[in-house]
């Protein structure tokens, strides 16, 4: 991928290549021994945790071509010794940016940020596109993917993430979007940005660092879409969802639970056509349609590439549909929770009336002083959604109470598989959510055959 010799990446950031030519190429750059491809150049990272000098044996046993360190260490392979890791993996991304010639998509939002980099990605990948591997959207993955740009691809999708505030107008900065996509804003991490509100300008920083000929996409049917169109100025907007003035405009969803398929209409430009993908839940063609929109954009013939959507495969533990115990069926949903998106899943399993539904959930994190009240209102939701909510932890306890019929809390995950194993039957659906930090993955993968 990569077509950087060490000795100019080096030059970049001031140092030498030690123990090499200095023509030594790579083919990527890895943070993570466990991940790293042969004859990729490993960056010694030191966290809060883990060192990354501690795994240059692996990361050479791996078959690494070169390292940066930033002490010296007896190895045989060449490297470049620096003061800082972050700060040279920050430098090269800057570097690596500044001379990409295609165009940048940068995302944000809430809630399916990976979902939709990767249908975006999927659209786009017969053009030649770069993404962020997995959900590395932080200070750390933001800088590590524009480091890892190259200029045989003509796209670049990154997802911007945050946690607190200011984070985004930092991480946007460094990307300076072509084209910059907010999907939504919801209640996520409350305990730093404290109301939805805030969340929602959080989100907007990536509109200031939008270029000046950049397209904003924005989400219509959100309660901030005006806020967020006062931020682009004179900027080009394009809107999606279902409200009838977005300018991409979705509507008659089906989504086949069974199938794992979900088909819908695109409208746009007095033109109409009929999409099909992969997935269930109205949220992923949502998704879809955000994907669809920077596709547009991008001036991108939309009925062509809308063929690449039977191509998009989804990450991770987010609505993976598998068989189950007793020839129940399992929805893995595990990877993450906020109020939004669990909603979202108990969208789907309303859909799916006849069924004897059974949703898992694990309490929904970092929501500060608010998170008494966000428990409390999916337990009120859950009615007429599922037969039974069965859910893992203590803030769900005043909650359930509004659902003696249905709810159900349990002192731990094995006294809930105990129970599941006297209930589920082949007509049972049962879907397993909750916040990363929580490791509901644990009841998903018990109850998968």
């Amino acid at each position: 991928m990569m077509n950087l010799t060490l000795s100019t990446i080096a030059e970049k950031v001031g140092k030498k290549v030690i123990g090499g030519t200095g023509q030594e190429k790579f083919k990527d750059i890895s943070i993570d021994s466990r991940t790293l491809e042969p004859s990729d150049l490993f960056v010694a990272l030191k966290g809060p945790f883990n060192d990354g000098h501690d795994y240059l044996t692996d990361a050479m046993e791996k078959g690494a071509v070169a390292f940066v360190i930033e002490k010296k260490i007896p190895i045989n392979k060449p490297y470049i010794l620096v003061e800082d890791c972050f700060k040279f993996l920050d430098q090269l991304g800057t570097y690596q940016r500044e001379i990409f010639n295609g165009k940048v998509i940068g995302l944000t939002g809430s809630n399916g940020k990976t979902t939709t980099k990767e249908i975006i990605f999927s659209l786009l990948e017969k053009e030649g596109c770069h993404k962020t591997k997995g959900n590395k959207n932080n200070h750390i993955g933001v800088p590590l993917t524009l480091a890892s740009l190259t200029n045989m691809q003509k796209y670049a999708v990154i997802e911007i993430g945050t946690n607190s505030p200011g984070e985004i107008n930092k991480l946007s900065a460094k990307v300076t979007p072509d084209i910059a996509l907010i999907i939504n804003a919801a209640a996520s991490h409350l305990e730093k940005l404290d109301s939805v509100e805030k969340v929602a300008k959080e989100k907007s920083y990536i509109l200031r660092h939008l270029k000046n000929d950049g397209v904003a996409v924005l989400p219509r049917d959100s309660e901030f879409f005006s806020y967020w169109k006062e931020k682009c100025v004179n900027k080009r907007i394009i809107s999606f969802g279902f409200h009838q003035d977005s300018d991409i405009w979705l509507r008659n969803v089906q989504s086949d639970f069974l199938k794992n398929k979900i088909s819908f209409e695109l409208n746009y430009a007095h033109k109409s056509i009929k999409c099909f993908m992969n997935g269930i839940g109205v949220h992923n063609s949502l998704n879809a349609c955000a994907a669809l929109a920077v596709c547009h954009a991008l001036e991108m013939d939309l009925e062509e590439i809308s063929i690449n959507l039977s191509k998009v495969t989804y990450p991770s533990r987010r609505m993976e549909v598998h068989k189950g115990l007793k020839g129940s069926v399992l929805v893995d949903d595990s990877y993450n929770a906020n109020p939004e998106s669990m909603k979202k899943s108990l969208d789907v399993m309303k859909e799916l009336e006849g069924k004897k539904r059974i949703f898992i959930a694990g309490e929904m994190r970092e929501l500060g002083e608010h998170q008494d009240f966000y428990h409390g209102e999916i337990c009120k939701y859950t009615k007429g959604r599922v037969e039974e909510f069965l859910c893992i932890g203590k803030l769900w306890e005043e909650g359930i109470k509004d659902i003696p019929n249905v709810g159900r809390s349990f002192s731990c995950k094995d006294e809930l598989l105990d129970y599941l194993n006297t209930k589920v039957t082949k007509d049972s659906i049962i879907l397993v959510k909750g916040s990363r930090s929580t490791g509901m993955d644990y009841i998903a993968d018990k109850l998968k055959l």
